[in-house]
């Protein structure tokens, strides 16, 4: 359970007060606390609330059984939402089934064997079966969501399942040169998705015939192009709105979403409402990372709602494919990616095992490894040893730093931390490296600002495009100090003191990392076992943003206790999804 928060208990004052209920006021407190913590529904049931109770509150002209508006809304389970969060499951669950019974099967089975073929050409058939069943899966259904662990070429499968919607667009319903949207929830997973798309396309390019139809198919797919959902979807700060709706909905033929596991109930809602009925939305993620901040877990519930890789019997015909077939609604429009092509096995090996709740094999070797950290002595020698195994700390704060060296320099190593207050959290992580390295002649301690200083952005700010989760750097290179952002040729600088909101980011939480990509990370666990915030999904997500090694800075009983416990969320996003198919 929960704590109860100020606005839980005033929510439950306000309710009992024009109600009389009490029955009403601790259900609403209930299904207020448990927004909070990211539920979209109170159980009820397990709130101990009494069958007497229950038949009180389905009495109550209060709440309802959704046909209609009523404040709350009381389920046949004993779900007990806000009429708010009613409104956007169902939805939801509505937008993603009309989709999928819209899907159709346009192209012969020859004809999507050679394009299929085609796309990849030289490649491995049973390392790319999966991504083959997606790029051949893609032709006809107005959304398809395609799932996968790091490094097991999500981005590279959908710029494929692009070119084939593009060749065929006209036989799959689509104007015949489709507008692309790519998007991402913030503004560092937009970026590397862009950068991604942008990197498959120089490859594909390569391995392509020259007489191939598809070359020319690439350069419709723009460069950098990909945006955050609130710019895809025109938010409006003024009056916390977006101007894309049903009402206005967005020009794009098809959008690609990126890190869906980030994207909440609400927000999951207002981008099926602003698509058009003949759009087409691909959702790309890992259901196995970090739900979002915000109540819902969207990208788990869809992917729950199919076997991994089930496909219902016509499509499997069509792409000769065998497999386990379903009759689930989005059965064939849910693939899982399961090779994984990223270098570094024992920390690959490693991720599996986390994402199964087993601890037990961290520390075998030097890509996943556990650091005994108990205590703020060992946490301040471990920082130490940090810096000293990573050159990049001190080439950041080197006087002759070119703003275009340090993007790649922040990609080799981040500290990751589950908190942000406290010692094992950001605040205390990023005084102790700041203080090591001012002790080693970096730069003056005392100083705000300092040539190398990383900061992360904290909140928007769209005058100057810059986003929640942005990392630059502040360097001074003779002309007074400036903070830079962006790589390449996106690189742009701002007066310090034009910044929004922004921190220090030698560390960052675990939160603040999706969506982003370094070499090596430190990942920061309180030493107490019993910590509220330690969960199998943040453990995961943290170690998932290396390419190469990771270490876990914690106590061996806080490690294990993590890798156990696994977040439920209550919502019932899952089962109308599969309430056409009792047996999924």
């Amino acid at each position: 359970m929960s704590l109860e928060r100020a606005i839980d208990l005033t929510l439950q004052r306000w309710v009992r007060k024009r109600t009389a209920s009490d029955e009403l006021a601790r259900a609403a407190a209930a299904a207020s606390r448990d927004e909070g913590a990211g539920h979209v529904c109170s159980a009820l049931i397990e709130e101990e609330f009494s069958d007497a109770d229950i038949a009180a509150l389905r009495a109550h002209t209060w709440v309802g059984d959704g046909l209609h508006f009523t404040p709350f809304v009381l389920d046949a389970n004993s779900n007990f939402y806000t009429w708010r969060n009613w409104r956007h499951e169902t939805r939801v669950a509505d937008g993603l089934l009309a989709r999928s019974r819209a899907r159709t099967l346009p192209l012969a089975a020859a004809q999507l064997a050679h394009d299929v073929e085609e796309l990849f050409a030289g490649s491995d058939v049973q390392a790319t079966r999966w991504q083959r069943a997606a790029v051949g899966a893609a032709p006809g259904a107005r959304v398809f969501v395609l799932t996968g662990g790091p490094g097991t070429g999500k981005t590279t499968t959908v710029l494929r399942m692009l070119l084939m919607l593009l060749r065929h667009a006209q036989g799959c319903g689509l104007p015949a040169t489709p507008r692309i949207a790519l998007a991402a929830p913030t503004g560092k997973a937009a970026q590397r998705l862009g950068e991604a798309i942008a990197a498959g396309k120089q490859r594909l390019r390569a391995q392509l015939a020259g007489d191939s139809a598809f070359l020319p198919l690439l350069e419709i797919v723009a460069d950098g192009q990909a945006q955050t959902l609130h710019r895809l979807l025109g938010f409006r700060p003024h009056d916390n709105a977006f101007a894309r709706n049903a009402s206005r909905p967005l020009d794009a033929d098809i959008v690609v979403v990126d890190e869906v596991s980030m994207i909440d109930i609400a927000m999951m809602r207002r981008l099926l409402d602003a698509l058009r009925d003949d759009a087409v939305l691909i959702l790309l993620g890992d259901p196995g990372q970090l739900y979002a901040i915000e109540a819902g877990s969207v990208l788990g519930d869809i992917a729950a709602s199919v076997p991994e890789n089930a496909l219902p019997g016509p499509l499997a015909d069509t792409l000769g494919i065998h497999a386990q077939q379903s009759t689930a609604p989005l059965a064939g429009q849910v693939i899982t990616l399961t090779h994984v092509w990223r270098a570094g096995g024992d920390l690959r090996h490693g991720l599996d095992a986390l994402r199964r709740g087993e601890a037990n094999s961290i520390g075998d070797s030097d890509a996943l490894r556990l650091r005994e950290c108990a205590d703020v002595a060992a946490l301040r020698a471990r920082v130490a040893a940090w810096l000293d195994a990573h050159a990049c700390y001190e080439k950041l704060v080197h006087p002759t730093l070119a703003p275009e060296a340090a993007p790649a320099l922040l990609q080799q190593a981040q500290v990751l931390c589950a908190l942000r207050e406290g010692p094992f959290g950001v605040a205390g992580i990023n005084s102790l490296v700041t203080t090591a390295l001012a002790e080693r002649g970096c730069f003056d301690a005392a100083a705000e600002w300092f040539h190398g200083r990383p900061v992360i952005i904290t909140r928007n700010d769209y005058t100057r495009e810059l986003f929640n989760g942005d990392i630059g750097i502040a360097l001074d290179n003779g002309n007074g100090l400036r903070v830079w952002f962006g790589n390449g040729a996106g690189l742009r600088s701002f007066s310090p003191r034009t910044l929004p909101a922004h921190e220090t980011a030698w560390a960052i939480t675990i939160h603040r990392s999706q969506g982003s990509e370094y070499r090596d990370v430190a990942v920061v666990l309180p030493p107490d076992a019993e910590s509220r915030i330690l969960s199998r999904e943040l453990l995961y997500t943290a170690v998932s943003r290396a390419t190469t090694s990771a270490e876990i800075w914690t106590s061996a009983a806080t490690l294990h206790a993590a890798a156990e416990r696994q977040v439920r969320r209550r919502g019932g996003l899952r089962e109308r999804l599969t309430a056409n198919n009792p047996g999924q």
